[in-house]
């Protein structure tokens, strides 16, 4: 009896609380480097999103003659430095292949403005993405327009095309298919604290008495709207945050859906993909060249192709 009391308690504790300030809350981490790190030409620019006047931040990084422009989105707790997956490095390749990248902090992250309401893991922050679209469209409206996105922000940048055909092509990477199913082992990576404290009373404090709608983002529901516009799903087979089989989920639910499943053996895993986080959207830093090429080759053969209608 004694020794689940201290657990039970624990439990009661997250349950009441939420613990949304360890992963639900707004996540303002400063940013690290720069695009000229790596000799990257790129502009601060600032926008707003469609929804309210909030001030957004981001990097455009254009080269000359680009063939399109893509809105890369980052994940939760990120910011447009890409902190945690190199990503800066992939906008950086995408560039030198031909591609304008506008790299952007979403609302209540980086050094963009906060909501009232916080976080909404997707459906919300595509107002972001739509913005970052307008700006690119006033700038160049010829030029074609898709968006690339990690986690979060794959399911925030699959909401956006779902809502605004201008985007004629999405990259999706390590994508759930809803907020809530990934919650317990998002908040076990986050705090260290076990899967089974995260389950349904904590969803519940999280929603009611915190405010957080972590049951409203639902990529599954809304992806199909993408269709025929061509979407690429990359998903590591080892996801510890997101299962793979929530990837081929989404992929079944686009018809015009591709899915790439990387892989890596696990000896020779760097020693920072060994922990909690696992695999979780470091397909990039795994194989960098092999997935800027695919990324790069998806987009030329998405612009090549007439918009639908």
């Amino acid at each position: 009896m004694r020794k689940w009391l201290a657990p039970g308690l624990v439990a009661v504790v997250i349950a009441w609380y939420g613990l949304a300030p360890l992963g639900f809350g707004g996540w303002h981490h400063a940013l690290e480097g720069t695009p000229a790190d790596l000799g990257v030409a790129f502009e601060t620019v600032t926008f707003q999103p469609r929804d309210q006047p909030l001030l957004l931040r981001g990097w455009s990084m254009q080269p000359a003659g680009a063939r399109g422009a893509l809105v890369m989105v980052h994940g939760g707790g990120n910011n447009r430095s890409q902190l945690h997956n190199e990503w800066l490095k992939l906008a950086a390749a995408l560039t030198q292949r031909g591609y304008g990248v506008l790299s952007i902090d979403l609302r209540n992250h980086g050094e963009s403005g906060d909501t009232a309401l916080g976080p909404t893991f997707g459906p919300d922050e595509a107002n972001d993405v739509i913005g970052a679209v307008d700006l690119l469209r006033r700038r160049d409206p010829a030029l074609p327009v898709g968006a690339i996105g990690f986690s979060m922000g794959g399911q925030t940048a699959i909401y956006a095309a779902a809502a605004d055909p201008r985007l004629q092509a999405v990259v999706s990477d390590a994508t759930y298919t809803d907020t809530v199913s990934i919650t317990p082992a998002f908040a076990h990576a986050s705090t260290g604290l076990p899967a089974w404290l995260f389950g349904a009373p904590f969803l519940w404090s999280a929603q009611h008495l915190h405010g957080l709608q972590v049951d409203r983002a639902r990529a599954v529901d809304v992806i199909g709207a993408l269709a025929p516009r061509p979407v690429l799903l990359i998903h590591d087979v080892d996801d510890p945050i997101v299962p793979v089989e929530q990837a081929r989920a989404l992929a079944g639910a686009c018809k015009s859906a591709e899915l790439w499943v990387t892989s890596t053996p696990p000896e020779q895993l760097p020693e920072r993909m060994r922990g909690r986080w696992g695999t979780h959207a470091q397909s990039y830093a795994l194989q960098p060249d092999a997935y800027a090429t695919r990324v790069a080759a998806f987009f030329d053969r998405a612009f090549a192709a007439p918009p639908p209608s």
